[in-house]
């Protein structure tokens, strides 16, 4: 039988009897090694599941695993589990919130802190969150990845991600348990040490062929620079050309307008000249009708002094009249 709780419900038993109770008092307030953890472990409950032999000097090996969150390239709001075994893409120039396995139960007199495996750090992924944990914290931690590359990265659920350490608080009274009580519980845990394996890797080359043997690893941020660069260019040729079709097309509207201005000055020169000829015609024409109307009338009194009065008839013609009579 395992000395760690294999199910939440015992997690949570032992995390009850040991949140505000510290069942090693003798161990110092300290950054803790392997051996602490794990005693701590199997007392507390701070962490379901765990894994003993995934544990280095003072860290302990988290894995990837639950839930994730992440926006894609056209705004849309993407949510999905990762499962043991299946993989998850962190896309190149992304950022994704993604789910540790464990359930942590963090007692009073512990902290944790945190930050990503070497091999994703040579990757040239980030790890966007502050790597302490305070006492009392009751949860799954998820964490925000960036991916600032020019690469996609492959994960599959299960996979290390992270390494984290524990660090006991500087003591207080009232965390110390009773004589009883401390003397009921073991000291077990074992003290793992660096591996042999790791102690002469190589240079930072070989952690480059580490992380990805395969692509170059190369930041984003030029590349991103580079497209908003040629978007401005393109941008401002288009401002460039719609500029050029505005002022064209505001000569064109003025040579029409000029030209509209100027036909219709052509036409009122010539209408006033038109009324000017007219005007002069019937000045022409009311003086030809005076004169007509002044020989008429001169014609007129030269005809009525021309007609002859009774006394002015003849004598002869008088007896002539008698006679026939």
């Amino acid at each position: 039988m395992s000395r760690y709780a294999e199910t939440d419900d015992e997690a949570i038993k032992r995390f009850s009897a040991h949140a505000a109770i510290d069942p090693f008092p003798n161990i110092e307030s300290a950054l803790l090694n392997s051996a602490d953890v794990s005693d701590y472990v199997a007392a507390t409950g701070m962490i379901c599941p765990f894994y003993e032999e995934l544990q280095k000097p003072a860290s302990y090996e988290v894995a990837l695993l639950g839930k994730y969150v992440y926006w894609d390239g056209e705004g849309n709001k993407q949510v999905g589990n990762i499962e043991r075994g299946k993989e998850f893409v962190l896309r190149k120039n992304s950022i994704a919130f993604v789910t540790l396995e464990p359930v942590f139960r963090l007692p009073e007199y512990l902290a944790l802190r945190f930050n990503l495996k070497i091999t994703h750090i040579y990757r040239g992924i980030l790890l966007g969150t502050g790597p302490l944990v305070d006492p009392g914290f009751v949860g799954k931690l998820s964490i925000p990845l960036h991916n600032l590359t020019t690469n996609d990265y492959v994960f599959t659920g299960g996979e290390a991600l992270i390494w984290m350490e524990f660090t006991k608080l500087s003591r207080r009274a009232e965390w110390n348990p009773s004589k009883t009580t401390s003397s009921l519980i073991a000291r077990e845990g074992k003290f793992y040490r660096f591996p042999e394996r790791k102690k002469s890797f190589g240079d930072v080359e070989s952690y480059l062929r580490k992380a990805d043997a395969q692509r170059p690893i190369r930041s984003s941020i030029p590349d991103v620079l580079e497209r908003a660069v040629d978007q401005a260019k393109q941008a401002r040729n288009s401002a460039w050309i719609f500029t050029g079709i505005g002022v064209v097309a505001i000569a064109a509207l003025m040579i029409s307008l000029l030209t509209l201005i100027s036909n219709t000055n052509n036409f009122l020169r010539e209408a006033q000249r038109e009324t000017q000829n007219v005007r002069f015609e019937l000045e022409n024409e009311k003086k030809k009708t005076k004169e007509l109307e002044d020989w008429k009338a001169q014609f007129q009194r030269v005809e009525h002094k021309a007609e002859p009065t009774p006394s002015q008839t003849p004598v002869g013609s008088r007896a002539a009249d008698n006679s026939n009579r």
